[in-house]
């Protein structure tokens, strides 16, 4: 289901803004965010009555100015009418805050999919080093690891030793590779071998997209490919605490200001 999922995401995405994976990362970022906003404004408009939604902030707003004036008077009785209007007003417009969020879900939902495939790492450029690591299980610990010699890559040791790690998370063994490759418009099948297994991963270079940087090779051992995290404007880290990497909070940190400007540009409420 993952699989179809991601498949159609980037269907739409990449005929949609596949064009400005060639732009500067930031510029990328900053398309998305764009694209999200009018999502929202459009789905806005779509779902709410927008004569009713102003009608509602001023009453809102006269409402603040008759409360005060009640708090001066020391009047109870206004006061608690007041807010009884204020709170019913309060309820009707949280409602029409719902129905663009449910609208704009499924368009998001394919724009952030397209983003966690697409813009989640810089794709590696020329000559660029880029570390591949085979994580096994920690009884392969000691066992020699080949990545198999090819026309186009380079590397400092074709032979590793499988490490073990018991000091990070669940124990494992780990064989870890600096590799720089010429550019072309085809994969390389990065291929290694230790005892009986023969594993694969592909390495795009060169090219505004890349391969996954993760590859399930059985239920104990994995391949990556450890690209370099798109960061917006360089520096704006992700929240691991949260699992939101680097490329999500900067698409948040664009957006969200975006998302109100466009409304106040506009006029929608």
């Amino acid at each position: 289901m993952m699989q179809w999922w991601n498949a159609f995401c980037l269907a739409v995405g990449d005929p949609l803004l596949g064009w400005s994976l060639r732009l500067p990362s930031d510029a990328t970022l900053l398309a998305v965010a764009v694209l999200s906003a009018v999502v929202f404004a459009l789905a806005r408009l779509a779902t709410t009555n927008q004569d009713r939604l102003r009608r509602a902030a001023a009453d809102k707003k006269r409402l603040k100015e008759l409360i005060r004036v009640a708090k001066r008077s020391g009047d109870q009785d206004a006061l608690a009418r007041h807010r009884a209007t204020q709170g019913q007003i309060g309820l009707m417009t949280l409602a029409a805050e719902i129905k663009p969020l449910l609208v704009a879900m499924a368009p998001i939902a394919i724009l952030g999919t397209w983003c966690a495939l697409r813009l989640e790492f810089h794709p590696p450029r020329a000559d660029e080093p880029v570390e591949f690591a085979v994580y096994t299980p920690v009884s392969a610990a000691g066992a020699l690891a080949t990545l198999v010699p090819q026309a186009g890559v380079s590397c400092e040791g074709w032979i590793q030793r499988i490490e073990p790690v018991t000091d990070e998370g669940p124990p494992h063994g780990i064989a870890v590779w600096q590799i720089r490759a010429a550019a072309r418009d085809e994969p390389y099948e990065l291929t290694v071998r230790f005892g009986d297994k023969t594993l694969e991963h592909e390495l795009l270079v060169g090219e505004p997209v890349y391969t996954p940087a993760l590859a399930q090779q059985s239920e104990t051992v994995i391949t990556e490919l450890r690209y370099r995290p798109l960061k917006l404007f360089g520096v704006v880290p992700g929240v691991a605490a949260i699992y939101f990497p680097p490329w999500l909070v900067g698409y948040l940190v664009l957006t969200i200001p975006l998302v109100f400007l466009l409304r106040r540009i506009l006029k929608i409420q």
